[in-house]
């Protein structure tokens, strides 16, 4: 027998090893921040989608990313009082949703305790946090705008639209979606239908659906030019429909619109109405948005004259209200956004209640890359400061925040952890005056964190409390377990 070669009955062995499932029993304890089960056993952390803390189950180890496995969800051995059956027919495969199964004052809960956490390893304790802002509701049909994947298969001239599955690429073919606005809601089977008819329909990649100004409006992401056939159909279809449907060729070029647009869109931010594009960041979340930015008003209380800085503006979501009661400095980088804040600005100005007031009031539009940290250098002094960072947070801006010395600055977070990240970093400025949560996406993971900041009291009272000393103690702890294994590694050699 060669000496390489292996008994035919220990190659059978490895083998059945090979392909036997790795089960365990695990008890969950938390959520992550992506909304699966958290599990630890031993030095191992397991992550467990569809599970719930509390919850004893029966999970299949499938892929480990250092000591960290992904699992499946087998079965449940003891089930959370917070489980309730999901609502959509769809949700077990489609990754629109991760929270569903999970009762919805429940998610509320858990998302607070999320951010709380983040907060926590800053060294950043709340000691008492304001109601968060729900609509419960209006829990479902929130959405009014969303992305979905198209997918057309060419064997069987089936157009498959949907989100993607979790932890997948592939599509889940909807019927119905719960969380979208009704006017959003589309009759999924037949657009698959009407989408089958396109000479290029393996082309198209994605639908985005938006509804405003109580119209209907659908942009396609198509990889080719359209052909006259298709461009004659899609045409057809928005005058047989009356919605209004745009063509995106790739993110660089600008939408092209497909039927004629009769009417600019708009939505309504506190009485005023904003005029928007499809490309344009809009909250999908009506309610919730209009409760954060009479929120942020409030909370901020500019008087008039008093100078606001409005960073990260957009369109102008919180730059318009705002501009009612003070002198507002809309910053943004992008040419489009700076464009719409200027002609909200004109629009203010023909606005009674803003018009001849000395100019106390207004808006003025200023166009800055807020990545870079001299951007904000040349902007006169701020009495107030509302930002409302990407997902990246506002690292950049923060040296010069510091420097500026607001009476009081509203901080807009989707991130709890660049949050922390860049309270940690005003804190010895400012002090946490109010938190709260705002669920602008009920029955998924994603949060939103709004803080109310004021100048620091030197006796360190307020509602946020520093653990200066715990750090200081876990950094001579840490100190001496590096002093004593120095001294094992000099005896050992």
């Amino acid at each position: 027998m060669n000496s390489l070669s292996l008994p035919p009955s220990y190659c059978k062995r490895l083998i059945l090893k090979a392909n036997v499932k790795k089960i365990l029993t695990l008890t969950v304890h938390d959520l992550a921040s992506d909304g699966h089960g958290i599990a630890r056993s031993g030095r191992d952390v397991y992550f467990i989608p569809g599970a719930l803390p509390g919850e004893t189950v029966i999970a299949e180890m499938l892929e480990r990313k250092r000591k960290i496995w992904y699992c499946r969800l087998v079965s449940i051995e003891q089930v959370s009082e917070h489980r309730v059956e999901p609502f959509c027919p769809h949700y077990k495969r489609c990754g629109g949703c991760d929270l569903q199964h999970l009762a919805y004052d429940q998610q509320v809960v858990l998302k607070q305790q999320r951010v709380a956490r983040e907060l926590s390893r800053q060294g950043i304790e709340i000691e008492h946090w304001d109601a968060p802002l729900i609509a419960k509701d209006q829990q479902w049909h929130y959405r009014r705008r969303a992305r979905l994947g198209i997918r057309y298969n060419k064997s069987d001239k089936e157009v498959f639209i949907g989100f993607r599955e979790s932890q997948s690429k592939h599509l889940t073919n909807i019927d119905i979606c719960p969380v979208l606005v009704e006017h959003a809601a589309l009759d999924w089977q037949a657009w698959r239908g009407r989408l089958a008819q396109l000479e290029g329909i393996s082309r198209f990649t994605h639908i985005e659906v938006l509804q405003a100004s109580e119209r209907l409006v659908l942009v396609f992401r198509v990889l080719k030019k359209l052909t006259d056939n298709d461009r004659k159909r899609l045409q057809s279809w928005a005058v047989e429909l009356d919605i209004d449907i745009y063509i995106r060729p790739d993110d660089e070029q600008p939408l092209e619109v497909i039927n004629e647009v009769i009417s600019p869109l708009t939505h309504n931010v506190l009485g005023h109405d904003l005029t928007i594009h499809p490309d344009y960041f809009v909250q999908v979340n009506k309610t919730i948005n209009q409760l954060m930015v009479a929120e942020a008003k409030a909370w901020l209380a500019p008087e008039a004259g008093s100078r606001v800085w409005d960073l990260y503006a957009g369109h102008g979501n919180f730059s318009v209200p705002l501009a009612q009661d003070a002198i507002v400095d809309a910053v943004e980088v992008s040419d489009e956004m700076v464009q719409a804040i200027e002609q909200h600005a004109q629009q203010l100005c023909t606005d009674s209640d803003v018009r001849g007031n000395k100019g106390d009031r207004g808006l003025i539009a200023h166009k800055a890359d807020l990545s870079n940290s001299d951007s904000l250098s040349s902007l006169p002094n701020p009495d107030y400061v509302l930002l409302d960072p990407p997902r990246a947070g506002a690292s950049a801006c923060i040296d010069e925040l510091i420097k500026r010395k607001a009476k009081r600055m509203v901080y807009v977070s989707c991130d709890p952890a660049t949050l922390a990240r860049d309270l940690k970093a005003l804190s010895d400025d400012f002090d946490v005056e109010r938190i709260t949560i705002l669920d602008m996406f009920p029955h998924t993971h994603h949060i939103e964190t709004m803080v109310l900041l004021v100048p620091a009291r030197k006796s360190g009272q307020g509602r946020t409390k520093m653990m200066n000393d715990k750090l200081k103690t876990q950094a001579k702890t840490q100190s001496k377990a590096k002093e004593k294994g120095a001294s094992r590694g000099k005896s050992k050699r």
